[in-house]
């Protein structure tokens, strides 16, 4: 919340100056500052095949994999200060961002939508133009509940899963090992 609060009110510079501003700049200046963070797998950072950081780890390693990095931006736009409705779409393999076309600037209304045509793609590992998207998801999760865009994908990636749970990681498990 502090951190969307910051940016908000480092775009705005006083209301006055807030008016003058695009309505883009608080959401490409959001979707940047998760750019800048450096993508590393879970086994390169944290020597597990999964595991996922809250936003505050995320921000202090200043990296985080496709997960953590989604779970900070969707944290961000959802947050009152800019009220996106957001998504996390999960594609096998990799995670995303999803936000309500309604909710998106003006700048970016002909941008395509994700299967459904409700929800825009939002890449956070690597620079993409807003709603293109590399493999087409199998599931969005959002404020309302879940949405199964390719159900045969979801059994497939899911019987992956339930092979080896061993091989997953909490939070817990994870922090303890790491100096505090």
């Amino acid at each position: 919340k502090r951190l969307t609060e910051t940016l908000v009110n480092a775009s705005a510079m006083g209301e006055g100056a807030r008016r003058s501003l695009p309505e883009s700049v608080l959401l490409d200046g959001a979707i940047g500052l998760v750019h800048s963070l450096e993508y590393v797998t879970d086994a390169e950072s944290m020597g597990a095949p999964d595991y996922i950081r809250t936003v505050e780890e995320t921000l202090v390693d200043g990296c985080g994999d496709c997960e953590d990095l989604t779970y900070l931006l969707v944290g961000m736009l959802s947050q009152p200060a800019i009220g996106y409705r957001t998504a996390m779409v999960i594609l096998p393999g990799h995670m995303l961002v999803g936000v309500h076309r309604d909710d998106l600037p003006a700048v970016y209304a002909d941008a395509p939508t994700l299967p459904g045509g409700t929800y825009v793609a939002i890449e956070c590992t690597t620079s993409r133009p807003i709603g293109e998207f590399k493999d087409e998801p199998v599931l969005a999760v959002y404020g309302d509940g879940v949405e199964y865009i390719d159900q045969s994908a979801i059994t497939d990636t899911g019987e992956e899963f339930l092979r080896d749970p061993t091989q997953f990681q909490t939070i817990a498990d994870a922090s303890a090992k790491r100096p505090h």
